[in-house]
């Protein structure tokens, strides 16, 4: 299978070794050429030429924001179900689209899995989304956000780009400073149109998943909507209350993936082909874990069947 593989040399977690062990155990098995990116948005251009080039399959060795602009190229022209083949290989901090596949946290151990769902053709069309601002369009594997998570992975790209690492202690600590220092949580700044039309107001942030889980802590999942999955449209999660109490209750249910459907505190819908988010402020928005932009409105919509991923 002619194999293309996108290393980014600046992941969290991999270093030259294991990008030399990957590269090696795949080039056993597969036709593989290999390609690093050296700036933003680099993997959506490489990924762009993948099909014309004859690709069958393309792998990121990266986190989940290369895996993002991967998809991004591949679905350039839109819903590309007959295209090259995604997959990934965790080297990220959190690697969430890697884990969702089922693949291992140990981009090794992920290789082997890898190389043995090739042998077995285990390759699955999935659903994907695609969020519209004014000045953006952008497509998501897992999930989108906008307001407090997305606000936290800005506070995280400015700590690398000031050269410090990102790491589950940091990602808690900018979590707890956004929340409690920066975050208005007396004044929700969120409205949201489902589908058919009907309108919930006063949420503090919203989370459109696509696939559970939505992020990883360690070797624990936060679940806050284990119902969503590739199988039906796109679920919201949009908590009303940011209380102590609220936010203690929504941590330990997210944590031990207990559903919140039906709880007081928390706007939930499921199986969305169509969300309309309206804030009264400019906030940020992040997409798989990627912060894009900040805007007071955005659409999102789910789109079926539109590429194939290796899991």
């Amino acid at each position: 299978m002619r194999t293309l593989l996108v290393v980014n040399t600046f992941a969290t977690t991999t270093d030259e070794a294991i990008r030399k062990v990957v590269s090696a155990t795949l080039s056993g098995s597969l036709d593989l050429t290999v390609v690093h990116t050296e700036s933003r948005n680099d993997a959506t251009q490489i990924a762009k030429t993948a099909q014309a080039q004859g690709y069958e399959l393309v792998i990121g060795l990266g986190g989940d924001g290369t895996l993002n602009e991967i998809a991004n190229g591949l679905l350039a022209a839109g819903p590309n179900p007959q295209g090259p083949i995604l997959a990934a290989i965790p080297g990220g901090n959190a690697n969430v689209f890697a884990r969702n596949m089922g693949f291992a946290n140990d981009p090794i151990t992920a290789t082997k899995q890898l190389l043995a769902a090739v042998e077995n053709k285990s390759f699955k069309e999935i659903g994907v989304g695609k969020i519209s601002t004014a000045n953006l369009s952008r497509w998501f594997l897992f999930n989108s956000g906008m307001g407090l998570d997305a606000a936290v992975l800005a506070s995280m790209e400015s700590r690398r780009e000031s050269g410090k690492l990102a790491s589950d202690a940091s990602y808690v600590a900018l979590g707890l400073r956004e929340l409690f220092v920066r975050t208005d949580r007396k004044k929700p700044a969120l409205s949201l149109e489902c589908e058919t039309g009907e309108v919930y107001c006063d949420a503090h942030f919203a989370l459109i998943i696509n696939l559970a889980p939505w992020a990883y802590l360690g070797k624990g999942a936060l679940n806050p909507m284990p119902e969503a999955s590739h199988e039906s449209a796109l679920d919201v999660y949009a908590p009303t209350s940011l209380s102590v109490p609220a936010i203690f209750r929504l941590v330990r249910r997210a944590m031990n993936g207990v559903s919140v459907l039906g709880d007081k505190n928390v706007i939930t819908l499921q199986d969305q082909k169509f969300i309309h988010l309206k804030a009264d402020r400019p906030l940020w928005i992040q997409v798989d874990g990627d912060v894009v932009v900040q805007a007071s409105e955005l659409r999102a919509e789910h789109v079926p069947n539109a590429i194939r991923v290796l899991a």
